[in-house]
């Protein structure tokens, strides 16, 4: 039977929240781990769409070139399939409670290429999603990171009992002293790697969002919460951290604190947070409802 095929090209903002050796999601998995406010259209495609998206996931932190997922439906859904896919993605790099995903992921993909094919198969539609993200880091680097992140820690020996304040303290304080920014690469959207914790720990250089995903593992890795947050700074895009402390959010910009050599920057309120404009999506209602920002800085 003849196959009907759509390619879709994605070239996201680095925060979105996307060949030799491709990896298969199967449609059927073990218990997931979270339970996602998946709107009615995806039923129609997954019957365990918690399960699909756990399972890409995966494949995304372990950096597979190629991800494919398949399924069967009763009726053509070929003009749906590059919003599903939209959807899928934005799912995998939602907030969990782990430190290498959330912003931190989401952070490292640059957007992602997609194919889409439908063929008839038992009086069905069987349909296959094949996407091809495009990554900053390779699955090398981002190991390389989590054992700098274990060095760092290691060396902040950060005490136990310790108070979220005293833990963000110390983080920002390391990064803003120990990385510098990247002027060579600042304007060459081809070395992606200014833009991650690897350019950020490994080579001590890195541009605004290097900066935040780094402020952003470094803190979730001691239980801290913390998002990634972009938008323009004096009308230029720009990645800058909001970190939650005794349940209040405060804004952070490691970026501008570690060029300037203060922290003039540094858990402040939205009044005192001046040049800073965040994109619609982090001046939305439900994000602030998630991250409430404090009235006064610290």
């Amino acid at each position: 039977m003849r196959a009907r095929r759509k390619r879709l090209t994605i070239l996201a903002a680095a925060v979105l929240l996307i060949a030799a050796c491709a990896a298969v999601i199967a449609v059927r998995a073990s218990q997931p781990r979270y339970h996602y406010e998946v709107r009615r259209d995806l039923s129609v495609y997954f019957a365990n769409a918690d399960s699909v998206i756990e399972k890409l996931r995966e494949c995304l932190k372990k950096r597979q070139e190629v991800i494919r997922i398949s399924y069967s439906a009763h009726n053509s859904s070929l003009d749906y399939l590059d919003e599903l896919t939209r959807e899928l993605m934005g799912f995998a790099c939602a907030e969990t409670d782990r430190p290498d995903e959330g912003d931190y992921l989401g952070c490292q993909i640059g957007g992602y290429n997609a194919d889409f094919s439908e063929r008839k198969r038992d009086g069905e539609n069987a349909c296959t999603i094949e996407i091809r993200p495009i990554y900053f880091t390779d699955e090398e680097q981002e190991e390389a990171v989590s054992r700098e992140v274990e060095g760092v820690l290691e060396r902040l020996d950060l005490a136990a009992g310790g108070s979220d304040e005293e833990k963000v303290r110390a983080v920002y304080g390391y990064i803003c002293d120990n990385v510098r920014y990247d002027t060579i690469h600042r304007k060459n959207d081809s070395h992606r790697l200014r833009s991650t914790a690897y350019g950020a720990l490994c080579y001590k250089r890195a541009t605004c969002l290097g900066y935040a995903v780094t402020v952003y593992r470094l803190l979730r890795e001691l239980g801290v919460g913390c998002r990634v947050v972009t938008g323009t700074a004096k009308g230029e895009y720009h990645a800058w951290n909001v970190i939650c402390i005794d349940g209040l959010w405060y804004n952070a910009d490691a970026t501008w604190d570690s060029m300037n050599g203060g922290r003039d920057f540094f858990l402040k309120c939205s009044d005192d947070f001046p040049d800073h404009e965040r994109e619609e999506k982090f001046s939305s209602e439900s994000f602030a409802a998630a991250c409430p920002m404090a009235e006064r800085s610290l």
